[in-house]
């Protein structure tokens, strides 16, 4: 396959909002095994490896990656695993934010985690899914 000149091919990252930049940079590097890249007064990036992921941005606001549907929060980035048991496990046991691992047949499985603005996102497994790193 070939690729086609004029078309998306992916999501290259996410812009997150966050009241912290170092803390929430920490935070990411600790929990999730992120890389800090291009680094500025008011930003930096995240990377897993050389593919970039998060790009986090300082903000004042209180506004963050959630977004309410009734009485349900939800978030607007999922990350990929390949073991959701073990990265809830390991979560969990640092006291994060973590939602219980939901099962959903074909759909794969699921959990939330909360960082330490308050932004959510959703941790998904999949076995029968493309996905190019």
């Amino acid at each position: 396959m070939s690729i086609q000149e004029g078309k998306v091919l992916g999501i290259a990252y996410n812009v997150i909002p966050v009241a912290n930049l170092e803390k929430s940079g920490e935070w990411f590097v600790e929990h999730l095994g992120f890389n800090i890249r291009h680094k500025t007064e008011d930003s930096l990036s995240l990377f897993i490896g050389n593919r970039p992921i998060l790009h986090l941005l300082k903000s004042d606001h209180e506004s963050r990656a959630v977004f309410q549907i009734g009485e349900w929060k939800k978030w607007v980035t999922t990350f990929f695993t390949n073991d959701i048991k073990s990265l809830h496990t390991k979560l969990k046991s640092k006291q994060l934010k973590v939602g219980e691992i939901s099962y959903e047949g074909e759909n794969g499985n699921f959990f939330t985690l909360e960082d330490i603005d308050g932004n959510l996102y959703d941790i998904w497994e999949h076995n029968d899914c493309e996905l190019n790193f």
